[in-house]
């Protein structure tokens, strides 16, 4: 190998961008490992094919970059078993080393369209979170009203078992009791959120025990652990409460069929969160097999009062992407058919 083509292949190879070069005859002579990483493939499997194998459908002829570099957006890559990935991808005439070609660099664009849904659905779910805050407000001043009258009465009356008022006034009691634990939850977590450093193994058993007495005989738990995650500084009491209201969610989603629910933790490397790019995060995955959520109401899962569920009061996962952004944190949604997942992400501060 020259020495020249040597020098810019390791420069090419040391790319933080997916880069391939194809010669004249448009075969693929190069691919670095950042390709590698988007394709799931590795570069011997790839080196000696047409482009066209890697890239079907991306362009009719190559040749119209041989004068000029030409870009392609919102291209969608398909990882074998992984999800789709959109990619930009810039094609320019290149000579490596005397010999003419082309060059592909691809750019990831789908951390770039995840932040901008994110904050999107975010500023949507403040304006939403703040109506529904107001209104309880408003609500749980005549609630507290009631829910006095109707204690004295019961007072008054509790001498009186036969009377049916006693009946009643239980009834009224009972209800107005269940419309402030309604409110409360509207309202989202209560407390100063004091932080401490848990192990987030600890807090996935925690949730395991809480519902162990209500899980449904056909599902059943997998743990997919990563052991090396360190400690995630945190209100455990309201992460308790957050990753509850997903696991029975997946319960739920299963309890017609059946099926594994799975809890999964991972760390990402360089994940953005918000506008904050963090070196690492610790990403809890709830996983289920159930029947999916409807696409009408999938955009719209995080906002208050909206729910799939016949029974659902749509104020679970409001309550719970609330309490993860109070943690820096984020809860991202994919789903189809048999194949449901949340992920709850935490970053991992230095210093923690």
């Amino acid at each position: 190998m020259a020495k020249s083509e040597l020098f810019f292949k390791e420069v090419l190879e040391g790319l933080t961008t997916a880069v391939i070069w194809i010669d004249s005859n448009q075969i693929v002579q190069f691919m670095n490992v950042s390709a590698s990483e988007i394709f799931q493939l590795s570069p011997n499997r790839v080196v000696g094919q047409h482009w066209q194998k890697l890239l079907p459908n991306l362009l009719e002829d190559i040749q119209i970059a041989s004068e000029k570099k030409i870009t392609i957006h919102e291209y969608v890559i398909e990882p074998v078993d992984l999800f789709k990935i959109r990619v930009s991808c810039t094609i320019s005439p290149y000579e490596l080393d005397g010999q003419a070609g082309w060059l592909f660099e691809l750019y990831n664009t789908e951390r770039h369209h995840r932040i901008v849904e994110e904050d999107e659905r975010w500023h949507q779910y403040e304006a939403g979170n703040l109506l529904v805050s107001t209104l309880a407000h408003e609500v749980k001043n005549p609630l507290a009203g009631i829910m006095g009258a109707a204690q004295l009465l019961q007072k008054r009356l509790e001498t009186q078992q036969e009377d049916k008022s006693v009946q009643f006034l239980e009834i009224i009691s009972k209800e107005a009791l269940r419309l402030r634990n309604l409110v409360d939850r509207m309202l989202g977590p209560k407390g100063s959120s004091e932080k401490s450093m848990h192990n987030v193994h600890e807090l996935i058993r925690y949730v395991l025990q809480i519902i162990e007495g209500d899980k449904p005989p056909n599902v059943y738990v997998k743990l997919d652990y990563d052991p090396s995650i360190p400690e995630v500084k945190m209100d455990f009491e309201a992460m308790v409460q957050a990753l509850l209201n997903l696991v029975i969610n997946a319960i739920q989603a299963m309890e017609e069929r059946g099926g594994v629910l799975t809890l999964r933790t991972r760390v990402e490397h360089k994940f953005t969160l918000g506008t904050q790019t963090y070196p690492l995060v610790a990403c809890i995955s709830v996983i289920d097999q159930g029947k999916g959520i409807p696409p009408e109401v999938f955009d719209s899962i995080f906002f208050p009062m909206v729910s799939s569920k016949k029974e659902g009061t749509g104020l679970g996962l409001p309550v719970s992407q609330n309490v993860l952004r109070q943690h820096e944190g984020l809860i991202v949604a994919e789903s189809e058919p048999g194949n449901t997942v949340f992920n709850v992400y935490l970053p991992l501060k230095q210093g923690n």
